[in-house]
């Protein structure tokens, strides 16, 4: 059984900030879910929609500059993300890769915040909804005493999952990869600069991108609540 504690009452206190920025977030919310038949990212879950409860996910774990990267398809939610915190970004073209909605964000960030190499950065998928703030807080942690690795990747029974965080130092190097590599293909590629970090939630894994997925997830929802 999967214990999980919803709604989230996580505080937190630290003295990251002491020795290095918290991360930025970027949130690529784009795509078209065609395999979901609808927006996966306004499906409603426990009263909030699967994209607000990724953004209360990141603040409850200490993460303020959180970005969302909106596809026009929709864009009608760019005031309900406002209301909850996020920072909302709607390209004028629309982008038909994760890494071509990522690079939009992170150019949005490099504008609003011009941050330095030694800053990093989450890569969060908007279709996983059951992130947990524990996992975010590790992965900071463990970046804050591995300064010889620049990209952790969250891991349950071997399998890597969300979310990612990576070093700003790499943002240059994906912009200059060949269109045909995709960000998944790059972060395998780089074992030497990347620290694997074992966590006992599977919720790791659980992205969303099929009805039966959805089911599988108000399921583990309903059943966290009894």
């Amino acid at each position: 059984m999967i214990v999980l504690v919803f709604p989230y009452s996580y505080s937190y206190s630290c003295s990251y900030s002491y020795f290095m920025s918290m991360p930025y977030a970027l949130i690529p919310a784009a795509g078209k879910s065609r395999r979901m038949g609808r927006p996966k990212v306004s499906l409603p879950l426990g009263g909030r929609t699967v994209l607000e409860h990724v953004i209360s996910a990141l603040q409850h774990a200490g993460i303020d500059d959180i970005l969302v990267v909106l596809g026009a398809h929709v864009a009608h939610m760019s005031a309900a993300l406002h209301r909850v915190g996020a920072r909302v970004l709607v390209p004028a073209d629309e982008t038909h890769t994760m890494r071509a909605t990522v690079e939009q964000g992170l150019t949005w960030l490099e504008n609003r915040f011009h941050p330095k190499p030694t800053d990093s950065w989450f890569l969060v998928p908007a279709d996983y909804p059951i992130l947990e703030p524990a996992i975010v807080r590790k992965l900071v942690r463990k970046r804050q005493t591995n300064r010889h690795y620049s990209i952790f990747i969250p891991t349950y029974q071997g399998r890597r999952g969300h979310p990612a965080l990576i070093g700003w130092r790499h943002v240059s190097v994906i912009r200059a990869l060949p269109p045909e590599v995709g960000l998944n293909v790059y972060l395998r590629r780089q074992t030497k600069k990347t620290l694997e970090v074992p966590v006992d939630s599977p919720t790791i894994l659980w992205d969303l991108d099929t009805p039966e997925d959805y089911q599988r997830i108000l399921a583990a929802w309903d059943e966290c609540k009894e």
